[in-house]
């Protein structure tokens, strides 16, 4: 069987199950674009939001959430990875806004005000302080992972509580909505923060000190090959998949956006 050198600091595993994610997300727009666009209703007892969509936020939340302490686990100290993870989030928040401000013009039914991005932005700056021993200078242990591991379940489980609350704009990032108010693509810090914090408990574990615990092939399979190469580039399939299915499905007259 072909095998594939991983790259350093990078642990294929990890780009392997992002890549099957962002495949499941492709999968679960293009169901949805159908539906939107009443090519192909889909029946009351399969709708891709339970069926996708969920498990799909969930397997990204982790993911990230993990990621986070392998990210954490090659910073020089607390300081360096403080200023590191404050960029990074605030990089990723203000791609999250260059699509809320896109989505506010079309499709003019919804838009994302706190989506995906929003959320994983938001979260590497909350999950700093759990990360703070987990840099190169640090001295963190599995038994680190109790404490995000407890606090996640704690806010998932204010989840279903929170969803029945209606408020002030100003609390839409918390799960609280204004009455009457809908949004595309929306992923609170309450639940979803949590499933974050339980990837960061998973990553304590499975990579304490950014060391694989777990046992997987040395090299990459070859026919992984292609989920990992995704999974590296998730953020920019991210950003272009959902107009180049509309862009496909206007090409081949299956949907009419008025552009052409």
């Amino acid at each position: 069987m072909r095998t594939v050198l991983r790259k350093p600091g990078r642990f294929y595993e990890i780009d392997v199950l992002r890549g099957f994610a962002v495949i499941l997300m492709v999968i679960y727009h293009f169901l949805y674009d159908l539906d939107y666009f009443n090519v192909y209703p889909m029946p009351s007892w399969f709708w891709p939001q339970q069926f996708y969509g969920f498990p799909v936020t969930i397997l990204f939340a982790a993911i990230a959430g993990l990621s986070l302490t392998l990210a954490a686990a090659g910073t020089a100290d607390s300081r360096t990875l403080t200023r590191k993870f404050v960029r990074r989030g605030l990089k990723i928040f203000a791609v999250g806004l260059l699509i809320t401000v896109v989505t506010w013009f079309y499709p003019h039914d919804g838009f994302i005000v706190f989506g995906i991005l929003h959320l994983i932005g938001i979260s590497t700056i909350l999950s700093i302080p759990f990360l703070l021993r987990h840099t190169k200078s640090g001295a963190t242990t599995p038994k680190d992972a109790w404490i995000p591991l407890v606090l996640g379940v704690v806010i998932i489980l204010l989840g279903p509580l929170v969803r029945k609350i209606s408020g002030p704009a100003w609390l839409i990032p918390f799960g609280v909505r204004p009455s009457g108010f809908s949004f595309l693509d929306y992923e609170p810090l309450i639940p979803w923060f949590g499933v974050i914090l339980i990837g960061v408990a998973i990553g304590f574990w499975l990579y304490p000190a950014g060391v694989r615990k777990i046992h997987v092939p040395a090299q990459m399979p070859g026919f992984l090959s292609p989920f990992s190469i995704i999974g590296q580039h998730s953020l920019i399939i991210y950003l272009i998949h959902q107009p180049l299915i509309l862009l496909l499905l206007q090409i081949f007259g299956i949907i009419d956006l008025g552009i052409f």
